[in-house]
């Protein structure tokens, strides 16, 4: 099961997801990261084809509130589907695991909670500082994100990822609603660094932030094309 579900809304069952991405990154600064992507199926796939059939929603009759918004079909048509990410859109977010000489291993997720961006949000609070873009309905914010990784028996991992939205896009500030995502049997891609750095120089920084290192080896991205980029992957 891959799903992600935004509580109370216009199409409140859970929503597949057609792409989910589980990757690590070494950023120039000796920082360790995790980053997740994710982008649902189209919204009205949830509920099934009839499920607009007999609905009679008229939006000039309604308050513009953030609820109503929420709540609206129509709006959420408008928009089809949902992509919440620390990739799509740059690379200044995701989950830091360690900066550099503080030493990192998987065996430290458990029991781990990860909270990011926690309520209230500073007032000097700025899009980049965010962990995660959203794209909604239209471009909002989210925050308050609790994520949890949960090993399973063949390696792969269980993952949980709660969090609340602002329709920014639409006027509204207020964080007041929910979504819950839980990706099943996934699988971590691999840690990737700066695409200037040679295996040699990645090593020296991975070795400060990876208590590990020795469990790692370097894997060619893209084995087919004749340039060389690597990736850190468990053997």
């Amino acid at each position: 099961m891959r799903t992600i579900t935004f509580v109370d809304s216009a199409y409140p069952k859970p929503h597949g997801l057609e792409e989910f991405v589980w990757s690590g990154r070494l950023d120039e600064s000796g920082r360790l990261w995790f980053d997740l992507h994710l982008k649902s199926n189209g919204y009205y796939k949830s509920e099934g084809e009839d499920y607009l059939d007999d609905d009679d929603e008229d939006d000039d009759e309604e308050e513009y509130t953030s609820m109503v918004q929420w709540q609206s079909a129509i709006v959420w048509d408008n928009y089809h589907q949902c992509i919440l990410s620390s990739t799509y859109w740059s690379d200044e977010g995701g989950i830091l695991l360690s900066e550099e000489d503080e030493s990192f291993t998987f065996s430290s997720l458990v029991n781990k909670e990860f909270v990011l961006n926690p309520l209230p949000l500073s007032d000097e609070m700025m899009e980049s500082d965010f962990a995660f873009g959203i794209y909604l309905l239209g471009h909002d914010l989210s925050a308050n994100h609790r994520i949890t990784f949960t090993a399973l028996d063949n390696g792969l991992y269980d993952i949980k990822w709660d969090g609340t939205v602002a329709l920014t896009y639409g006027g509204f500030d207020e964080f007041i609603h929910e979504f819950k995502a839980h990706i099943q049997d996934a699988k971590f891609d691999g840690f990737y660094f700066p695409k200037s750095w040679s295996t040699e120089e990645a090593t020296l920084h991975f070795k400060k932030v990876l208590s590990d290192f020795d469990q790692y080896e370097f894997v060619d991205v893209n084995p087919k094309s004749n340039k060389r980029e690597y990736k850190l992957m468990f053997k």
